[in-house]
């Protein structure tokens, strides 16, 4: 599956009623090597930043994805730090907030162009295709 048709697939969950990490879970679900149901019952409780306002969905499901899609993170912990830390690294560039709460209130977010392009004024979406992006770029490197 392309960048774009993982994009298409996770803000089409989101319009259809699914929470940040629901989108992005179910999008991925074949990278976990999971189901759409199993994907969207793991992310239920992840949405609005687990549901307190913390760490938000498109940061939390992401890592989970990522550590499905790089099994090496399950044996060594300096390698699980490495590579979610990366994530946000990537994440806060464009949105300099991790938490659901925070990211709420800004408003100067960085989507990318696609993210525009198919959030189209979905403020959630925005963060779920810029995701969705930087995961793809994240295991297309692996």
């Amino acid at each position: 599956m392309t960048t774009r048709e993982r994009c298409e697939s996770a803000i089409r969950y989101r319009k259809n009623g699914a929470n940040c990490a629901q989108s992005l879970l179910a999008a991925f679900a074949d990278v976990m090597g999971i189901t759409e149901a199993q994907a969207m019952a793991m992310g239920a409780g992840l949405g609005g930043g687990v549901r307190s306002g913390n760490i938000c969905g498109a940061v939390n499901a992401p890592v989970m994805i990522l550590g499905c899609a790089c099994p090496e993170m399950a044996g060594s912990k300096a390698k699980a730090a490495e590579i979610t830390k990366e994530f946000q690294r990537r994440f806060t560039e464009r949105f300099r907030h991790l938490n659901c709460r925070e990211l709420l209130a800004e408003k100067e977010l960085q989507p990318t162009d696609t993210a525009l392009e198919l959030a189209a004024g979905d403020y959630c979406g925005l963060l779920i295709v810029s995701a969705a992006e930087i995961l793809c770029g994240m295991i297309g490197e692996k």
